[in-house]
């Protein structure tokens, strides 16, 4: 069956909604688009929509990633045309294009994510005190974080090995984070970890929480981190 991977942006009142209820928004769109979409065999049948990786409740996507399967060829600037049109508030479909039968799923695919955080700060900060904040913080042998198994049992890990990069820059009064972390089915790094951490261990003068974007998806490649296309 046909697959197309769609690229699109999750913002406004869309970043709010669950994992689950992505997928929902994206099946009634495309059902109101008349696309012939693909299911599931079995007793509870779901449309074959695949996410390249969950973003968290709250965060926006500036560059997400989903692949879509029909049951009929349909030209990928069509489905592109009429799924736009079905989209709701939040969700914008940027590019369609036709996946190769051959080409790996998305969830298999995906290594990598960016992302920036905007926080506002309670008092003056100069560059290079958070550069060196910034510059301490990624140089700690480990950064212990506590997670939950599947059990519901307590457990630290260490994220420093899934952090690849990490800098900031000052706006006025507010101070955005740029992140580019491990992610995907071989492991992930939740942006929400690495700030609570940083946090906690500088201790710079956030005002509130942060606000959370991811920017990119990416696989690993020769030359370093490529496009999920």
């Amino acid at each position: 069956m046909p697959r197309y991977r769609m690229l699109y942006t999750k913002e406004g009142p869309a970043r709010y909604i669950s994992h689950l209820d992505l997928l929902r928004a994206f099946d009634r769109a495309s059902r109101r688009a008349g696309l012939p979409m693909a299911f599931t065999q079995g007793f509870n049948p779901h449309p074959k929509i695949a996410f390249a990786a969950p973003l968290g409740v709250g965060t926006a996507g500036e560059a997400e990633f989903a692949d879509l399967e029909l049951t009929g060829d349909v030209p990928a600037e069509s489905v592109a045309s009429v799924l736009s049109g079905a989209m709701p508030e939040g969700l914008r479909l940027i590019e369609v294009r036709p996946v190769p039968d051959q080409f790996p799923a998305l969830m298999a695919l995906v290594e990598r994510a960016t992302y920036r955080a905007e926080a506002k700060l309670n008092r003056p900060v100069s560059t290079e005190e958070m550069d060196s904040a910034i510059a301490a913080f990624l140089s700690m042998p480990e950064i212990l974080v506590q997670r939950k198994n599947k059990a519901g049992e307590k457990k630290k890990v260490d994220i420093r090995p899934g952090i690849f990069a990490m800098s900031g820059r000052l706006d006025d009064d507010i101070m955005i984070i740029e992140a580019e972390l491990k992610t995907g089915s071989n492991g992930n790094i939740r942006i929400e970890e690495v700030l609570a951490a940083f946090e906690e261990n500088v201790h710079l003068p956030v005002q509130g929480g942060f606000v959370l974007y991811r920017t990119g998806l990416f696989t690993a490649g020769e030359k370093g981190k490529k496009t999920l296309w």
